[in-house]
């Protein structure tokens, strides 16, 4: 059935270091302001059953054009690693409500995309944040360094109460050394995590695109092998709307999204698009035709 919302939760999880970076746009307007006031209301509407909005709202969201990744200045970097982040959590808001919706190709479709862009973003930002993540290592191991071959000294000063005149100049010293030290290890790490995010988001996504292949690919194999009529999706959608038993399994949400699939599959259906207008409160079921008695 429906691809589980949880599986998403690990997807841009951005530790409290994030907070502390340059921030600046891109060249383009950031796709994460205009992505946290709509993300709410999307998911308000897929609570609420309500999948066609839904899919029409978060399809809204994705620019009419990819913004370009700019690697100008090192807050356009890492501004533009965010962005493309951001992009792919568009993409794949605008996969949930499809596959939601019943489009489950197009639900693929996003995710392709997504998968895509991720990939982009680790291409077109490995090189210029690897440098600025081993600039920074090197700056801070270069003072450890200094740091440890004067350790003795060091610690006799901080040992101290009260210093005296002519070690108060180099404390200072010894400061300024410790304060490059932790700047260089924090914007290592820091561009470290950029690079493990978009790395990450692309395995991510490749997940999601196997599971959406194969459940179509699932689905289209149980149609090419009913039993009754082999790829016959008219008469195996028939079967499925038929029996109760099976429906009977489903959480009404999820109900509701196959009822959108099948609708999908055979939209001619009159039992589908009733039981579909049923669960909207949009009509009441139909009653079973009497069978005819034989005389």
């Amino acid at each position: 059935m429906r691809i589980p919302t949880g599986l998403a939760i690990s997807l841009l999880a951005t530790p409290g270091l994030i907070a502390q970076a340059p921030a600046a746009a891109p060249a383009s307007a950031p796709i994460g302001p205009k992505l946290a006031a709509e993300r709410p209301e999307i998911t308000k509407l897929m609570e609420a059953m309500a999948f066609p909005e839904a899919q029409a709202r978060a399809e809204a969201l994705i620019p009419a054009t990819k913004p370009a990744f700019d690697t100008s200045s090192v807050k356009a970097l890492h501004a533009s690693t965010l962005n493309y982040a951001d992009l792919c959590q568009v993409y794949f808001i605008a996969f949930q409500a499809a596959d939601n919706n019943g489009r489950w190709e197009k639900g693929l479709e996003y995710l392709n995309t997504a998968l895509a862009v991720a990939k982009e973003n680790v291409e077109a930002g490995k090189g210029p944040l690897a440098e600025q993540r081993d600039y920074w290592a090197k700056k801070a191991s270069s003072y450890k360094h200094l740091l440890d071959k004067n350790a003795d000294a060091i610690q006799t000063l901080h040992a101290k109460t009260k210093l005296e005149d002519y070690e108060e100049g180099t404390m200072t010293q010894v400061k300024a050394w410790e304060k490059e030290v932790a700047e260089g290890e924090k914007w290592s790490k820091f561009f470290q995590y950029d690079l493990d995010m978009a790395a990450r988001n692309v395995e991510d996504f490749q997940k999601f695109v196997n599971l959406q292949a194969a459940k179509i690919k699932d689905q289209q194999d149980g149609i090419d092998t009913y039993k009754a009529f082999p790829g016959n999706k008219t008469k195996w959608v028939e079967a499925v709307i038929s029996s109760k038993n099976y429906f009977d399994s489903f959480t009404k949400a999820d109900k509701l999204s196959f009822l959108y699939r099948l609708n999908v599959i055979d939209p001619d259906n009159h039992k589908v698009q009733n039981a579909i207008d049923v669960m909207l409160g949009k009509a009441v079921a139909e009653k079973p035709t009497s069978k005819t008695k034989k005389k």
